[in-house]
This record gives C-alpha cells, structure tokens and sequence, in this order.
C-alpha cells in the first residue's frame, strides 16, 4: 500500500476544441499526513497548465475527509486562474463523501475516457 500520494502520469493536450486541456492521474492514500502533498500537486499542475485540468482520482484511497477541502480548494484555485478542473473515475467511497457532504454540486465530475500519455510526473 502506497503511504502518500503521488501524480503517476501527466496526460495532454486531450483532443480538439473545448476538450483541450491537461489530465492528471493520482494515487495513493490521502489522509490528515499526506493531504499538503495531494494540495500541492493539485496546485502545480493547475499553475503551470491551460485549459481544462482532468483529475483522475480512481487510485485515490482516503483515509479521512481532509482530500475534500483541497479539491474544493483546487477546483477553486482552477477558476481563478481561469481553468475548471473536473475530478474523473471517482471511487464510490468518494461518491458518497461528496453525497453526505453536498459538495457535489461544487465539483464537476465525469467518467474515463481514453487520456493520451505524453510523460511521467
């Protein structure tokens, strides 16, 4: 089991017209000790991208509530920076945090679709 959080592959540019943008894949376990790494992350690739920020968290394991305020804070960060940022392949555990919590309806969700793979983070 991974004990912190990591990118393992950095996707884009995605496709033709408003699908451009970049995509991020996330792993590990995302609790109070490691979510200043998952922030960070989430921060640099929105800082130093364009266009639309895919965020697959299929690999995200959480260990708390902690991720839900970085990626509200991340989604926000996005926006300001004149970018959206849609979390992809959201596990059920996460579904359901977002459930309870009604913050659902501050964050864009979507399914998979095929990424191109462009490097390693």
């Amino acid at each position: 089991m991974n004990n912190g959080v990591n990118v393992v592959h950095v996707y884009g540019p995605l496709g033709a017209g408003d699908r451009r943008g970049q995509a991020v894949r996330l792993v590990g376990r995302v609790d109070v000790r490691t979510v200043g790494t998952l922030r960070s992350l989430l921060h640099a690739a929105i800082d130093n991208g364009s266009g639309p920020l895919r965020v697959d968290v299929a690999g995200l394991e959480l260990g708390d509530h902690a991720a839900l305020g970085v990626l509200l804070g991340g989604a926000r960060r996005a926006r300001a920076a004149g970018r959206s940022m849609v979390l992809v392949d959201v596990p059920s555990a996460l579904g359901r945090m977002f459930a309870a919590d009604r913050l659902g309806r501050l964050l864009r969700f979507e399914e998979s679709t095929e990424l191109v793979h462009v490097g390693h983070a």
